[in-house]
């Protein structure tokens, strides 16, 4: 039997993941929209454009601020950000309680007579509490994904325990590993890139500033430089490459680790145990994001 599929998983899961990502890309859009305006505001700020009795550079300036403050009423008002991080929080929480009543992860053990019916009804129960728990907003379902246990978690719970410790480690430990190892060089990368191209920026606006000094430029280039350079720490703070790089990292290694235990449990109860446990360090990465985002 193939691994479960994203389209196996729990409609909660499914709602979850997809209102993330909608909220994660408004609020994206809407910082390079506020930063891009208060640029533009600073280009135009520098110097003037005659036309007439007006100055053509202070109204634009005026209208990039303008946009920049309806931006910072979206984004105070609306909250995109809020419903990223709380419809993330969501899908994980979904997702880990899949995993668990798959493969017989605690607390929806496999021990030798466990009702079904009654792991099915604790499974419902702990989705509802995640439903419950979010707050201005509501998830909105995505097409065909209306089953809450869907008919390949049931079929992975009842194989083998040798089956559902395979199933486990490709599809759950391994797949977040390579998820967090991606990622955690893409961050570095980015990271990097973005550190070199600010001390670009900041060497560009001392040489404007000394061409400024000896009277070679008559505009505020300088100041523009500096707002440049602003917005990029402003935007980097808003993505934390270094931060995700590094606790991304962490996380690879402790999957790492626990993937070189998946084959040692021998009964159920050591598996529940183990999965627990695995699920645990996986929940742990999630809290501190959750954590360095609210």
């Amino acid at each position: 039997m193939e691994v479960i599929a994203e389209s196996e998983f729990p409609a909660l899961y499914r709602a979850a993941d997809n209102s993330a990502v909608v909220g994660q890309r408004r609020f994206l859009l809407a910082v390079r929209f506020q930063l891009s305006s208060l640029l533009l505001a600073a280009v135009f700020g520098s110097f003037s454009i005659n036309a007439g009795h007006v100055d053509a550079a202070a109204i634009c300036a005026a209208a990039a601020l303008a946009t920049a403050l309806v931006t910072e009423v979206f984004l105070l008002t609306v909250r995109p950000d809020r419903h990223w991080y709380e419809a993330r929080a969501a899908a994980e929480s979904a997702k880990t309680l899949a995993w668990r009543y798959a493969v017989g992860g605690q607390p929806f053990d496999l021990d030798g007579g466990a009702d079904d019916h009654g792991a099915e009804r604790l499974l419902l129960r702990r989705f509802t509490g995640i439903t419950s728990s979010l707050r201005d907003f509501a998830l909105v379902p995505v097409r065909g994904g209306d089953r809450q246990v869907t008919s390949a978690m049931r079929q992975v719970r009842t194989l083998p325990l040798e089956e559902r410790q395979r199933q486990y480690l490709i599809g759950r430990i391994n797949d977040q590993r390579a998820w967090y190892a991606d990622r955690a060089r893409r961050n570095e990368r980015r990271s990097a890139q973005w550190s070199v191209g600010l001390a670009a920026l900041e060497t560009a606006g001392l040489v404007a500033a000394v061409l400024g000094a000896v009277q070679l430029i008559n505009f505020d280039l300088p100041g523009i430089v500096g707002a440049v350079a602003a917005g990029g720490v402003a935007w980097l703070q808003t993505r934390q490459h270094q931060q995700l790089a590094s606790a991304y990292s962490v996380a690879a290694l402790e999957l790492a680790d626990i993937a070189e235990r998946a084959e040692w449990p021998r009964t159920e109860t050591e598996w529940a145990h183990f999965v627990d446990e695995a699920e645990e360090a996986i929940s742990r990465e999630h809290t501190l994001w959750w954590a360095s985002h609210t």
